[in-house]
Protein backbone atom coordinates (compact mmCIF):
# COMPACT_ATOMS: atom_id res chain seq x y z
CA UNK A 1 0.00 0.00 0.00
CA UNK A 2 1.32 3.32 -1.33
CA UNK A 3 1.64 6.14 0.91
CA UNK A 4 -1.52 8.05 -0.69
CA UNK A 5 -3.83 5.53 0.65
CA UNK A 6 -1.88 5.47 3.66
CA UNK A 7 -3.01 8.76 4.19
CA UNK A 8 -6.29 8.27 2.94
CA UNK A 9 -6.80 6.01 5.23
CA UNK A 10 -5.54 7.94 8.26
CA UNK A 11 -8.08 10.62 7.24
CA UNK A 12 -10.86 8.20 6.49
CA UNK A 13 -10.62 6.66 10.41
CA UNK A 14 -9.29 9.39 12.42
CA UNK A 15 -12.54 9.52 14.26
CA UNK A 16 -12.04 6.82 15.92
CA UNK A 17 -11.73 6.64 19.19
CA UNK A 18 -10.17 3.26 20.38
CA UNK A 19 -7.89 0.78 18.94
CA UNK A 20 -10.15 -1.41 17.33
CA UNK A 21 -9.86 -4.80 16.27
CA UNK A 22 -13.44 -6.08 16.05
CA UNK A 23 -14.52 -5.30 12.24
CA UNK A 24 -15.91 -9.41 12.47
CA UNK A 25 -18.45 -7.70 14.83
CA UNK A 26 -19.19 -4.24 13.67
CA UNK A 27 -17.15 -2.41 11.08
CA UNK A 28 -16.77 1.17 11.53
CA UNK A 29 -17.62 3.86 8.60
CA UNK A 30 -15.48 6.03 7.30
CA UNK A 31 -15.61 9.20 7.57
CA UNK A 32 -16.58 10.57 4.65
CA UNK A 33 -20.29 8.36 5.54
CA UNK A 34 -21.07 10.86 7.53
CA UNK A 35 -21.06 13.33 4.61
CA UNK A 36 -23.10 11.32 2.23
CA UNK A 37 -25.32 10.37 5.34
CA UNK A 38 -26.16 14.19 6.38
CA UNK A 39 -27.12 14.65 2.68
CA UNK A 40 -29.14 11.76 2.52
CA UNK A 41 -30.87 13.38 5.53
CA UNK A 42 -31.23 16.51 4.23
CA UNK A 43 -33.46 15.02 1.69
CA UNK A 44 -35.30 13.39 4.26
CA UNK A 45 -36.00 16.95 6.15
CA UNK A 46 -36.83 18.42 3.09
CA UNK A 47 -37.72 16.59 0.12
CA UNK A 48 -39.13 19.34 -2.18
CA UNK A 49 -38.92 18.68 -6.28
CA UNK A 50 -36.98 15.34 -5.45
CA UNK A 51 -37.26 13.75 -9.05
CA UNK A 52 -38.83 10.57 -8.23
CA UNK A 53 -36.04 9.00 -11.14
CA UNK A 54 -33.20 10.30 -9.01
CA UNK A 55 -34.49 8.49 -5.54
CA UNK A 56 -35.62 5.64 -7.17
CA UNK A 57 -31.88 5.05 -9.44
CA UNK A 58 -30.29 5.06 -5.95
CA UNK A 59 -30.11 1.24 -5.38
CA UNK A 60 -29.10 0.82 -9.11
CA UNK A 61 -26.12 3.68 -8.35
CA UNK A 62 -25.17 1.19 -5.55
CA UNK A 63 -25.89 -1.84 -7.20
CA UNK A 64 -23.30 -1.21 -10.05
CA UNK A 65 -20.78 -0.50 -6.95
CA UNK A 66 -20.35 -3.54 -5.50
CA UNK A 67 -20.40 -5.23 -8.63
CA UNK A 68 -17.92 -3.11 -9.60
CA UNK A 69 -15.74 -4.17 -6.32
CA UNK A 70 -16.35 -8.48 -7.13
CA UNK A 71 -16.12 -7.55 -10.83
CA UNK A 72 -19.71 -8.74 -12.29
CA UNK A 73 -22.45 -7.61 -13.90
CA UNK A 74 -25.26 -5.76 -12.05
CA UNK A 75 -27.52 -7.96 -13.22
CA UNK A 76 -25.81 -11.23 -10.77
CA UNK A 77 -26.35 -8.21 -7.76
CA UNK A 78 -29.74 -8.06 -5.41
CA UNK A 79 -30.60 -5.63 -2.02
CA UNK A 80 -31.54 -7.51 0.74
CA UNK A 81 -31.63 -6.92 4.73
CA UNK A 82 -29.20 -9.30 6.33
CA UNK A 83 -27.35 -13.09 4.64
CA UNK A 84 -30.38 -14.76 6.96
CA UNK A 85 -32.97 -13.46 4.45
CA UNK A 86 -30.66 -13.87 1.60
CA UNK A 87 -30.30 -18.07 2.21
CA UNK A 88 -34.17 -17.44 3.00
CA UNK A 89 -35.01 -16.69 -0.62
CA UNK A 90 -32.62 -19.53 -1.61
CA UNK A 91 -34.39 -21.97 1.05
CA UNK A 92 -37.92 -21.10 0.05
CA UNK A 93 -37.58 -20.44 -3.87
CA UNK A 94 -35.26 -23.28 -4.54
CA UNK A 95 -37.35 -25.75 -7.11
CA UNK A 96 -36.83 -28.89 -4.73
CA UNK A 97 -38.19 -32.30 -5.72
CA UNK A 98 -39.08 -35.27 -3.36
CA UNK A 99 -35.84 -36.77 -1.26
CA UNK A 100 -33.83 -33.62 -2.30
CA UNK A 101 -30.92 -33.07 0.67
CA UNK A 102 -29.38 -29.79 1.36
CA UNK A 103 -26.17 -29.26 3.53
CA UNK A 104 -24.26 -27.04 5.75
CA UNK A 105 -22.08 -27.30 8.65
CA UNK A 106 -22.63 -27.91 11.91
CA UNK A 107 -22.09 -24.95 14.29
CA UNK A 108 -21.50 -22.73 11.19
CA UNK A 109 -22.80 -19.16 11.56
CA UNK A 110 -27.00 -19.47 12.73
CA UNK A 111 -27.81 -17.30 9.55
CA UNK A 112 -26.63 -20.36 7.50
CA UNK A 113 -28.75 -23.09 9.80
CA UNK A 114 -31.96 -21.57 10.65
CA UNK A 115 -33.61 -20.86 7.73
CA UNK A 116 -32.97 -24.65 6.73
CA UNK A 117 -33.82 -26.23 9.22
CA UNK A 118 -37.21 -23.64 9.55
CA UNK A 119 -37.93 -24.65 5.48
CA UNK A 120 -37.41 -28.67 6.05
CA UNK A 121 -40.97 -28.56 8.23
CA UNK A 122 -42.38 -27.69 5.19
CA UNK A 123 -41.03 -31.43 3.98
CA UNK A 124 -39.70 -30.04 0.65
CA UNK A 125 -36.12 -31.38 1.41
CA UNK A 126 -33.90 -33.28 3.79
CA UNK A 127 -31.43 -30.62 5.95
CA UNK A 128 -27.81 -32.36 6.70
CA UNK A 129 -25.84 -30.58 9.25
CA UNK A 130 -22.41 -32.28 8.92
CA UNK A 131 -20.03 -32.26 11.74
CA UNK A 132 -16.44 -31.91 10.63
CA UNK A 133 -14.93 -34.60 13.12
CA UNK A 134 -10.98 -34.06 13.46
CA UNK A 135 -11.07 -32.29 9.74
CA UNK A 136 -9.97 -28.16 10.47
CA UNK A 137 -12.14 -27.63 7.11
CA UNK A 138 -14.11 -29.38 4.59
CA UNK A 139 -12.29 -30.52 1.19
CA UNK A 140 -13.18 -31.99 -2.02
CA UNK A 141 -12.22 -35.87 -0.22
CA UNK A 142 -14.33 -34.51 2.69
CA UNK A 143 -17.57 -33.70 0.67
CA UNK A 144 -17.23 -36.64 -1.21
CA UNK A 145 -17.27 -38.87 1.58
CA UNK A 146 -19.78 -36.94 3.80
CA UNK A 147 -22.31 -35.46 0.99
CA UNK A 148 -25.47 -37.60 0.84
CA UNK A 149 -27.13 -38.83 -2.53
CA UNK A 150 -29.37 -35.78 -4.10
CA UNK A 151 -27.50 -33.16 -2.18
CA UNK A 152 -28.75 -30.70 -4.27
CA UNK A 153 -27.58 -27.31 -2.09
CA UNK A 154 -24.48 -26.73 -0.21
CA UNK A 155 -24.08 -23.48 2.45
CA UNK A 156 -21.03 -22.31 3.77
CA UNK A 157 -19.46 -19.37 5.58
CA UNK A 158 -16.45 -18.23 3.68
CA UNK A 159 -14.29 -17.99 7.00
CA UNK A 160 -16.14 -19.42 10.54
CA UNK A 161 -17.12 -16.27 13.03
CA UNK A 162 -15.87 -18.19 15.85
CA UNK A 163 -12.18 -19.19 14.88
CA UNK A 164 -11.52 -17.55 11.82
CA UNK A 165 -10.91 -20.50 10.08
CA UNK A 166 -11.18 -20.17 5.90
CA UNK A 167 -11.82 -22.70 3.64
CA UNK A 168 -11.18 -22.82 -0.36
CA UNK A 169 -13.30 -21.53 -2.38
CA UNK A 170 -12.03 -22.76 -5.62
CA UNK A 171 -11.68 -26.25 -4.53
CA UNK A 172 -14.36 -26.69 -3.07
CA UNK A 173 -16.75 -24.66 -5.96
CA UNK A 174 -14.96 -27.32 -8.78
CA UNK A 175 -16.08 -30.03 -6.77
CA UNK A 176 -19.49 -29.11 -5.96
CA UNK A 177 -20.26 -27.92 -9.47
CA UNK A 178 -19.00 -31.32 -10.88
CA UNK A 179 -21.59 -32.75 -9.08
CA UNK A 180 -24.48 -30.01 -10.21
CA UNK A 181 -24.40 -28.87 -5.96
CA UNK A 182 -25.56 -25.33 -5.91
CA UNK A 183 -22.59 -23.84 -4.18
CA UNK A 184 -24.23 -20.77 -1.18
CA UNK A 185 -21.31 -18.92 0.15
CA UNK A 186 -21.81 -16.50 3.42
CA UNK A 187 -18.84 -14.02 2.88
CA UNK A 188 -20.25 -12.07 5.80
CA UNK A 189 -16.75 -12.28 7.72
CA UNK A 190 -14.93 -11.76 4.76
CA UNK A 191 -15.86 -10.04 1.93
CA UNK A 192 -14.42 -6.08 2.18
CA UNK A 193 -11.48 -7.62 4.49
CA UNK A 194 -10.25 -10.27 1.48
CA UNK A 195 -10.91 -10.22 -2.53
CA UNK A 196 -12.91 -12.13 -4.03
CA UNK A 197 -11.31 -13.58 -7.32
CA UNK A 198 -13.05 -13.38 -10.41
CA UNK A 199 -12.26 -17.11 -10.35
CA UNK A 200 -13.49 -17.81 -7.03
CA UNK A 201 -16.81 -16.38 -7.78
CA UNK A 202 -17.23 -18.59 -11.08
CA UNK A 203 -17.56 -21.87 -8.67
CA UNK A 204 -20.47 -19.66 -6.65
CA UNK A 205 -24.04 -19.84 -7.12
CA UNK A 206 -25.07 -17.59 -4.33
CA UNK A 207 -22.97 -15.24 -2.53
CA UNK A 208 -24.18 -13.31 0.64
CA UNK A 209 -22.55 -10.91 2.33
CA UNK A 210 -23.95 -8.15 5.57
CA UNK A 211 -22.55 -4.84 4.52
CA UNK A 212 -21.86 -3.58 8.50
CA UNK A 213 -19.03 -5.87 9.17
CA UNK A 214 -15.99 -6.12 6.99
CA UNK A 215 -17.65 -3.97 4.36
CA UNK A 216 -17.68 -1.39 6.61
CA UNK A 217 -21.62 -0.18 6.06
CA UNK A 218 -24.73 0.38 7.87
CA UNK A 219 -26.36 -2.28 9.74
CA UNK A 220 -30.02 -3.84 8.00
CA UNK A 221 -28.26 -4.08 4.82
CA UNK A 222 -27.07 -6.83 2.79
CA UNK A 223 -25.80 -7.40 -0.84
CA UNK A 224 -25.72 -10.64 -2.42
CA UNK A 225 -24.51 -12.29 -5.82
CA UNK A 226 -27.17 -14.48 -7.67
CA UNK A 227 -25.52 -16.95 -10.65
CA UNK A 228 -27.35 -17.13 -13.63
CA UNK A 229 -27.69 -20.70 -13.19
CA UNK A 230 -28.84 -19.93 -9.56
CA UNK A 231 -31.38 -17.17 -11.11
CA UNK A 232 -32.64 -20.00 -13.51
CA UNK A 233 -32.94 -22.31 -10.00
CA UNK A 234 -34.65 -20.12 -7.74
CA UNK A 235 -38.11 -18.00 -8.09
CA UNK A 236 -38.73 -14.87 -6.37
CA UNK A 237 -41.55 -15.32 -3.83
CA UNK A 238 -42.40 -11.99 -2.34
CA UNK A 239 -44.09 -9.49 -4.06
CA UNK A 240 -43.27 -5.39 -4.31
CA UNK A 241 -44.07 -2.57 -6.54
CA UNK A 242 -40.27 -1.78 -6.64
CA UNK A 243 -39.85 -4.76 -8.68
CA UNK A 244 -41.64 -4.32 -11.30
CA UNK A 245 -40.49 -3.00 -14.16
CA UNK A 246 -43.56 -0.11 -14.23
CA UNK A 247 -42.34 1.36 -11.02
CA UNK A 248 -39.66 2.71 -13.15
CA UNK A 249 -41.82 5.37 -14.12
CA UNK A 250 -44.66 6.88 -10.85
CA UNK A 251 -47.27 7.77 -13.90
CA UNK A 252 -47.58 3.37 -14.79
CA UNK A 253 -47.82 1.87 -10.87
CA UNK A 254 -50.93 1.12 -11.57
CA UNK A 255 -50.24 -1.19 -14.49
CA UNK A 256 -50.20 -4.23 -12.92
CA UNK A 257 -47.89 -6.75 -13.26
CA UNK A 258 -45.79 -9.68 -11.45
CA UNK A 259 -43.01 -9.32 -14.07
CA UNK A 260 -39.78 -8.28 -12.25
CA UNK A 261 -36.66 -6.03 -13.27
CA UNK A 262 -34.05 -8.42 -15.44
CA UNK A 263 -31.59 -10.03 -13.41
CA UNK A 264 -31.28 -10.72 -9.69
CA UNK A 265 -33.00 -7.73 -9.38
CA UNK A 266 -36.42 -9.68 -8.35
CA UNK A 267 -35.19 -10.88 -5.32
CA UNK A 268 -34.29 -7.01 -4.29
CA UNK A 269 -35.44 -5.91 -0.66
CA UNK A 270 -38.59 -3.81 -0.56
CA UNK A 271 -37.43 0.02 -0.23
CA UNK A 272 -33.90 -0.59 -1.50
CA UNK A 273 -33.60 3.35 -2.11
CA UNK A 274 -33.74 3.86 1.84
CA UNK A 275 -31.96 6.88 2.05
CA UNK A 276 -30.60 6.78 5.62
CA UNK A 277 -29.19 3.42 4.84
CA UNK A 278 -28.25 4.27 1.22
CA UNK A 279 -26.19 7.16 2.23
CA UNK A 280 -23.83 4.83 4.37
CA UNK A 281 -23.27 2.27 2.04
CA UNK A 282 -22.44 4.96 -0.97
CA UNK A 283 -19.45 6.42 1.58
CA UNK A 284 -18.02 2.69 2.07
CA UNK A 285 -18.69 1.36 -0.93
CA UNK A 286 -16.67 4.25 -2.43
CA UNK A 287 -14.12 4.15 -0.19
CA UNK A 288 -13.46 0.18 -0.74
CA UNK A 289 -13.38 1.08 -4.31
CA UNK A 290 -10.84 3.96 -3.93
CA UNK A 291 -8.33 1.72 -1.90
CA UNK A 292 -9.16 -1.79 -3.74
CA UNK A 293 -9.92 -5.14 -1.93
CA UNK A 294 -6.40 -6.64 -3.12
CA UNK A 295 -4.58 -3.32 -1.63
CA UNK A 296 -6.68 -4.00 1.34
CA UNK A 297 -6.00 -8.04 1.65
CA UNK A 298 -2.46 -7.47 0.94
CA UNK A 299 -2.44 -4.93 3.65
CA UNK A 300 -4.56 -6.38 6.70
CA UNK A 301 -2.15 -10.33 5.94
CA UNK A 302 0.73 -7.78 6.64
CA UNK A 303 -0.79 -6.15 9.93
CA UNK A 304 -1.69 -9.62 10.85
CA UNK A 305 1.66 -11.44 11.00
CA UNK A 306 3.28 -8.79 12.72
CA UNK A 307 1.03 -9.67 15.11
CA UNK A 308 1.80 -13.35 14.90
CA UNK A 309 5.39 -12.75 14.92
CA UNK A 310 5.12 -10.94 18.09
CA UNK A 311 2.58 -11.77 20.53
CA UNK A 312 3.22 -13.66 23.43
CA UNK A 313 3.19 -17.42 22.47
CA UNK A 314 3.65 -19.08 25.82
CA UNK A 315 0.75 -17.23 26.82
CA UNK A 316 -2.17 -18.18 24.63
CA UNK A 317 -3.00 -20.70 21.96
CA UNK A 318 -3.79 -19.99 18.02
CA UNK A 319 -6.97 -21.40 17.23
CA UNK A 320 -7.03 -20.32 13.86
CA UNK A 321 -4.50 -22.44 12.01
CA UNK A 322 -1.79 -20.93 9.83
CA UNK A 323 -3.06 -22.69 6.62
CA UNK A 324 -6.77 -21.15 6.73
CA UNK A 325 -6.20 -18.09 7.91
CA UNK A 326 -7.69 -14.47 6.69
CA UNK A 327 -8.23 -11.34 9.12
CA UNK A 328 -9.44 -12.82 12.13
CA UNK A 329 -7.34 -14.48 15.09
CA UNK A 330 -8.52 -16.24 17.67
CA UNK A 331 -6.90 -16.96 20.88
CA UNK A 332 -7.07 -19.44 23.76
CA UNK A 333 -5.39 -17.93 27.08
CA UNK A 334 -2.96 -20.97 28.85
CA UNK A 335 -4.65 -19.81 31.90
CA UNK A 336 -7.62 -17.28 32.61
CA UNK A 337 -10.83 -16.30 31.51
CA UNK A 338 -11.49 -14.93 28.25
CA UNK A 339 -14.62 -12.55 28.99
CA UNK A 340 -11.67 -11.12 32.41
CA UNK A 341 -9.10 -10.33 30.04
CA UNK A 342 -11.72 -8.95 27.62
CA UNK A 343 -12.88 -6.34 30.30
CA UNK A 344 -9.19 -5.88 30.92
CA UNK A 345 -8.47 -5.01 27.08
CA UNK A 346 -11.55 -2.57 27.26
CA UNK A 347 -9.82 -0.66 30.41
CA UNK A 348 -7.46 -0.39 27.87
CA UNK A 349 -8.87 1.05 25.53
CA UNK A 350 -8.89 -2.00 22.82
CA UNK A 351 -11.89 -3.34 21.44
CA UNK A 352 -12.19 -7.10 20.80
CA UNK A 353 -14.40 -9.76 20.87
CA UNK A 354 -15.09 -12.98 22.66
CA UNK A 355 -16.64 -16.07 20.37
CA UNK A 356 -17.21 -19.53 22.11
CA UNK A 357 -14.59 -19.01 24.64
CA UNK A 358 -11.83 -17.65 22.24
CA UNK A 359 -10.52 -14.01 22.00
CA UNK A 360 -11.10 -12.69 18.38
CA UNK A 361 -8.76 -10.47 16.75
CA UNK A 362 -9.96 -8.89 13.62
CA UNK A 363 -7.45 -6.91 11.66
CA UNK A 364 -8.43 -4.21 8.64
CA UNK A 365 -7.39 -1.42 6.78
CA UNK A 366 -7.69 1.12 9.77
CA UNK A 367 -5.13 -1.20 11.90
CA UNK A 368 -1.52 -0.30 11.99
CA UNK A 369 1.67 -1.96 13.51
CA UNK A 370 1.75 0.38 16.43
CA UNK A 371 -1.77 -0.61 17.40
CA UNK A 372 -0.50 -3.97 17.25
CA UNK A 373 2.27 -2.88 19.62
CA UNK A 374 -0.47 -1.83 21.86
CA UNK A 375 -2.49 -4.87 22.01
CA UNK A 376 0.67 -7.30 22.43
CA UNK A 377 1.72 -5.08 25.60
CA UNK A 378 -1.74 -5.48 27.04
CA UNK A 379 -2.07 -9.33 26.35
CA UNK A 380 0.95 -9.54 27.73
CA UNK A 381 0.10 -9.05 31.33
Amino acid sequence: MDEVQKSLIEKEYAHLKSIYFNSAYFGPSPIRSKATILAAMERELDPSFYAYDDWMSISEKLRIKFATLIKTSPDNITHSTSSSDVVNIVANGFIFEKGDRVAAINKDYPSNILPWMLAERHKKFVFDKLDLGSVVVPTPDWLEQNLKPQTRIFNMSYVAFDTGKKIDLSSIGKYLKSKNILFVVDATQALGGLEITPEELSYIDVLTVSSYKWMLGPYGHAFAYFSQKAQDQIYHLNANWILSPNSKQVYNLLDYTTETLPGARQYDRGQAANLLCSGCLEGSLSFLLEIGLSSIEKYNASVRDYFLANYPKEKYNLVTPLEHMANIVCLKAVAGDSIVLEAELKKRNIDVSVRQGNIRLSFHVFNNNRQVDELIKALDI
